[in-house]
């Protein structure tokens, strides 16, 4: 055999060898890089859900302690006293875009968005427990015992949702929350 023929033959062979070993290493490389990326995708991901929980569970905090104080603020005022409430949605509706789309429990999205739309509902008939007893509040002073009975009835029915909003609010953070958010309510956490 010739030996220009050999020697071509082995450089070739060589080449080819060298190429589809370059490309098996290009290949390796690439999907090292891109598990990395996305690796670090994942983790930026996680964290920026951990900060959008916790955002929302201290929403929730406030919330639950608000229902809480705005359920005894009904039994202890005076019939004809106006009572107010500091009530929290914009951290919610500032939020739950981001939040949404990084949970991925749905179950956890349905509740924190039950519990967010509920903080409205109570917060819109605050407003109307209010304004009634204002619209009310000059009548009061003749004892019209339909009136009082009126008030009374939107006082048992703020009751029921101050309630309602507070017990969601305790499940929300006994489920979901951090230590903290459960020792700002009076909470055990599993750690102590």
């Amino acid at each position: 055999m010739n030996p220009w023929l050999v020697e071509f033959s082995v450089n070739t062979i060589a080449g080819i060898i060298g190429v589809f070993v370059g490309v098996w290493l290009a290949l390796i490389t690439d999907r090292r890089r891109e598990a990395r990326v996305e690796a670090q995708r994942e983790r930026e991901h996680a964290e920026q859900f951990a900060r959008a929980r916790h955002t929302v569970l201290g929403s929730v905090v406030k919330n639950t302690s608000e229902a809480s104080r705005l359920r005894s603020r009904i039994d202890d005022r005076k019939p004809i006293e106006i009572i107010h409430t500091d009530l929290e949605v914009a951290v919610w509706g500032s939020v739950q875009t981001q939040f949404m789309e990084a949970c991925h429990d749905i179950d956890e999205r349905v509740r924190f968005a039950q519990f967010f739309d509920g903080v409205r509902n109570l917060q819109a008939f605050f407003e109307f427990h209010r304004d009634l007893q204002l619209s009310i509040a000059g009548a009061m002073d003749d004892d019209d015992p339909e009136l009082a009975m009126i008030l009374r009835d939107a006082d048992q029915r703020l009751r029921d949702l101050s309630d309602e909003q507070r017990l969601f609010g305790l499940l929300l953070i006994t489920d979901f929350g951090e230590p903290v958010h459960k020792k700002l309510l009076g909470l055990k956490s599993s750690t102590e």
